[in-house]
């Protein structure tokens, strides 16, 4: 009986003992983060990373003068700074990213759109539409991004059908992204009562920037677009000062501005050096000037490519 048990226990011991020498021999060779799925295009799931940035040593986080802010390297979507990045907000015009993504997934861009009086009478930045002005989808999305025409936007929705239905069509990409704290009510941003975070902002530029055009769109400071007839031209100007050379950043690829009362100063933008794209997510500046959420994201990507190794 004691032989029995000798054997058994001598058994057991052996078997934890290659139980532990595995484990320790098979740890994964790639360290895993909040990324891309196969079936989503960025989920709360573990995978497997070839690579992380990683903090130079020494390095002291920045003094962002902002409530709600967000840095991520987008390739690996690795947070590089944060603060608040999942508080729902408004928005503002940053809501106009999404209603550009809608408006290439469901129209073609040499769609005629008729103007209607709905449009031209919304208030705020406008590309000045005029009623019954018949203008292609593609120069509405050159309006809508570059010079945050509220019109435009409005146009874009109202093309849908009906601007609920649009907004709804928003909203349901939005679930897909899994950007779990956002939720639109308007295709333009006015209504402060719409919602987004910092982390789902970030995810929404970052799959908005897998298209050409928008990338195209997002870094241009000043150009015209007319009417299908020519005979009505619309004059844009960018309203990113990172854009307009106004206040200067290396690298800047391009972004999206806003502002209401709510909301405050906001901007999302991407900036590459060396191959690496940052993305970056400024949200109610504390300071209350038109310039403050360029600095501050000036000051956030200089940051991150200053404070990181990417290879």
């Amino acid at each position: 009986m004691k032989t029995k048990f000798l054997v058994i226990g001598i058994s057991a011991s052996l078997i934890l003992t290659l139980i532990v020498y595995y484990l320790l021999t098979n740890k994964p060779s790639n360290p895993k983060v909040l990324g891309i799925s196969v079936n989503n295009f960025y989920s709360n799931k573990n995978i497997e990373l070839e690579r992380i940035p990683e903090k130079k040593t020494g390095v002291q986080d920045p003094n962002i003068l902002a409530d709600v802010v967000m840095l991520i390297d987008d390739e690996t979507k690795y947070p590089l700074f944060y603060k608040n990045e999942k508080e729902p907000v408004p928005i503002a015009s940053i809501t106009k990213v999404m209603t550009f993504i809608i408006a290439r997934e469901n129209y073609k861009l040499d769609e005629i759109v008729e103007i209607g009086d709905e449009s031209t009478k919304v208030v705020g930045s406008k590309i000045n539409l005029k009623n019954s002005e018949k203008i292609t989808v593609e120069s509405l999305l050159y309006g809508l991004l570059i010079n945050s025409g509220n019109d435009a936007a409005s146009a874009l929705s109202c093309h849908f059908g009906s601007q609920e239905e649009f907004v709804k069509k928003m909203n349901e990409k939005a679930r897909e992204l899994e950007m779990n704290n956002t939720y639109f009510v308007d295709s333009a941003g006015l209504n402060d009562g719409g919602r987004s975070s910092a982390f789902d902002i970030a995810i929404m530029f970052s799959y908005a920037l897998k298209d050409d055009l928008f990338k195209n769109i997002i870094k241009i400071s000043e150009t015209e677009i007319h009417s299908v007839d020519g005979e009505i031209i619309h004059s844009l100007k960018n309203s990113n000062r990172l854009i307009t050379g106004e206040i200067q950043l290396g690298g800047i690829l391009g972004g999206k501005t806003g502002f209401t009362l709510d909301a405050g100063h906001t901007l999302v933008c991407a900036a590459e050096r060396d191959g690496n794209r940052l993305i970056s997510v400024i949200l109610k500046t504390f300071v209350n000037t038109k310039t403050a959420s360029a600095y501050e994201s000036q000051k956030l990507l200089s940051w991150g490519f200053e404070s990181y190794n990417f290879n």
